[in-house]
């Protein structure tokens, strides 16, 4: 008999082995009947816990906000992280940045984001001497 149809008419086979006084069939179909109800609980365990991972996942994506280098978790309107772009994106993992005196590292790839307020600070302590504008030069001379 095969194993799809087993569960469908293994309980009627049953009876009627035990009706014809063949009790050792009987018990084999139930033995293997019982696996098989055994084997479906497991897989339906199994695919209900894919199912919680998979909608898990949706509401953090949901939560990721990008800042055009890294993620960060946005929760009540609070920023946590940051997380590293290549791992998250890859591998699908949450790795926290370490802070750096002048970057954020991964400690997992080794990937480095530069500190965007270092750089904006440090633009903004320059100075760049003004340009002084210049008179335009003539192309054509009459």
């Amino acid at each position: 008999m095969s194993k799809k149809l087993l569960h469908a008419t293994g309980f009627g086979r049953i009876h009627q082995l035990i009706c014809e006084n063949r009790p050792e069939e009987a018990r084999a179909l139930l033995k293997a009947l019982q696996h098989e109800y055994i084997a479906l609980v497991e897989e339906n365990e199994a695919l209900k816990n894919q199912i919680i991972e998979v909608a898990q996942v949706l509401d953090m994506a949901e939560c990721m906000e990008f800042d055009g280098q890294k993620y960060w978790l946005t929760d009540e309107l609070r920023h946590k992280g940051p997380y590293c772009q290549l791992c998250y994106d890859r591998d699908g993992l949450l790795m926290r940045l370490q802070k750096q005196q002048r970057h954020w590292k991964c400690q997992s790839c080794g990937n480095i984001f530069v500190d965007a307020k270092i750089v904006k600070e440090a633009a903004a302590r320059r100075n760049f001497p003004t340009a002084v504008p210049r008179p335009p030069i003539p192309l054509f001379v009459k």
